[in-house]
């Protein structure tokens, strides 16, 4: 009996790990997806019916609990705006499509909801904030 106790005990720990690795929303903007983390940073993918792209949030990676605000920026292929400098998208490459991203998170833990606010390259940012609730499969 002690083993199947350890036994769901083990599989409650690894279900919530997994879980805070699949972070999605749905968002104002579309589809948001936590891809991956690159050191510090935390890296999301966000998809609509006109755009994709990456978002990479500074100090952000591995963080589940107590979240706060995050600068980062985000980068596509293609925008309504071309900078004169480039930022890196993956894989080696650069665009000259990007802007600075400031994120505040709303609920402090995972599953969080979350609103940003962001511009075009480093222009002010705009005035209708991106908006995110978590996305739990419908």
């Amino acid at each position: 009996m002690k083993a199947i106790g350890w036994l769901l005990a083990f599989w409650a720990l690894a279900f919530s790990a997994g879980a805070m690795a699949d972070e999605v929303w749905t968002s104002n903007y579309g589809k948001v997806v936590y891809e991956t983390d690159m050191g510090p940073t935390a890296v999301w993918s966000y998809r609509n019916e006109n755009y994709n792209g990456l978002i990479y949030l500074a100090g952000l990676a591995g963080i589940y609990k107590n979240r706060g605000s995050y600068e980062g920026y985000w980068v596509q292929y293609n925008s309504d705006k071309r900078c004169d400098t480039e930022r890196p998208t993956q894989a080696g490459q650069t665009s000259h499509y990007w802007g600075r991203f400031h994120i505040r998170f709303i609920d402090k833990d995972f599953p969080s909801r979350w609103e940003a606010k962001w511009g075009y390259c480093n222009d002010p940012m705009q005035s209708t904030p991106w908006r995110a609730d978590p996305y739990f499969g419908k």
